[in-house]
């Protein structure tokens, strides 16, 4: 295996190394090895991924913004998190490729629907590995790694209550993230990057970065090493992700979430996920994969709470819909349901 340093210190000398690469590539090649050159047996060549040069050439765009993707300093930021992504973090390559393929679908569509750059949903597995400043007393949680639900003032409704967290519901909570994204760019009036940047970091901080470095190019100003990894590496899985066949990547494509929707459900009694799961005859876990917001702990739909009726969204296997509406009404369970 070939192991790409982690600490910065390292990391900034294995630049350093990537760029001597650069300048002395277009040297002519070394003689091939004869019998007094051959290197020795034991040492190991690493493969070096590069930016595909149709991209060098033609240009970048990450999260609606040009990036300056040919230039030495961003190239080899880039290049090193690709090469740390197809070399020492394959497996979880293969995790969010599988992910982004099943769930972007949803991402996309409702980002665009709410004035997001689709890019984003290259940036939704990237943000599980970054530490947020947040000073929520909930751990962030979800596709978007919330840290606290959105509310009235954020134009979506969500909750974390004993039997839910609307944190882990796709919907709501990719609404939820592009109305602060929004907000945020709305604050900086200076692009999507640095409003990426600020939706981690603190407002203020990013203030006080922009004021002090006179800049706020994201690829100009001194960040956090995990901001400025969390950058690089969202500009590297997405021409990962888009020039697999260039990487030599052969990941199955997952077929996309699908499923059937029953919304606006009003309950004459709790309903619970293995009373769901034995209606449509499917695993109770699969029931739980559709409706994550679902505490485990819980699995159930409350038919109130604190003596307001609650309103549902339940999400059943495509084709299911119409038995689990059937089967509710015969067993008493619904007193109001549109699909």
């Amino acid at each position: 295996m070939c192991i790409i340093p982690s600490n910065r210190l390292n990391q900034l000398a294995y630049l350093l190394a990537i760029l001597s690469l650069v300048i002395f590539s277009s040297q002519p090649e070394a003689a091939p090895p004869t019998k007094g050159n051959k290197a020795k047996s034991s040492e190991i060549e690493c493969p070096y991924f590069r930016i595909p040069e149709s991209l060098l050439t033609t240009g970048f765009e990450l999260g609606g913004e040009k990036i300056p993707i040919a230039r030495p300093d961003v190239k080899a930021r880039i290049e090193f998190q690709i090469n740390f992504l197809l070399l020492d973090a394959r497996s979880v390559l293969a995790e969010w490729m599988n992910e982004k393929r099943k769930y972007s679908w949803i991402l996309e569509e409702i980002l665009s629907k709410e004035g997001v750059p689709r890019d984003f949903s290259w940036l939704s597995p990237v943000l599980k590995g970054v530490n947020r400043a947040s000073s929520s007393r909930f751990s962030p949680v979800g596709v978007w790694s919330l840290d606290k639900p959105c509310g009235s003032i954020d134009g979506v409704e969500m909750y974390n209550e004993v039997w839910r967290d609307d944190r882990l519901d796709i919907h709501l909570a990719t609404k939820c993230f592009a109305s602060r994204i929004k907000a945020l760019k709305a604050e900086f009036g200076d692009g999507w990057l640095i409003a990426s940047v600020a939706y981690i970091l603190s407002v203020q901080n990013v203030k006080e970065l922009t004021q002090s470095w006179g800049s706020a190019n994201v690829w100009d100003i001194p960040l956090p090493d995990e901001i400025e990894d969390m950058l690089s590496r969202w500009a590297a899985f997405k021409i990962i992700g888009t020039h697999r066949s260039h990487y030599g990547l052969r990941f199955p494509d997952p077929p996309p979430l699908t499923y059937d929707n029953l919304s606006a459900v009003e309950l004459s009694k709790d309903l619970s996920v293995t009373d769901i799961a034995r209606f449509i005859n499917v695993p109770a876990k699969l029931i739980l994969e559709l409706n994550p917001k679902i505490k485990i702990g819980a699995a159930v739909f409350p038919a109130k709470n604190n003596g307001k009726i609650l309103t549902h969204s339940i999400a059943v296997p495509s084709g299911t819909g119409k038995v689990l509406l059937r089967k509710l009404q015969e067993a008493g369970y619904v007193s109001g349901v549109h699909k």
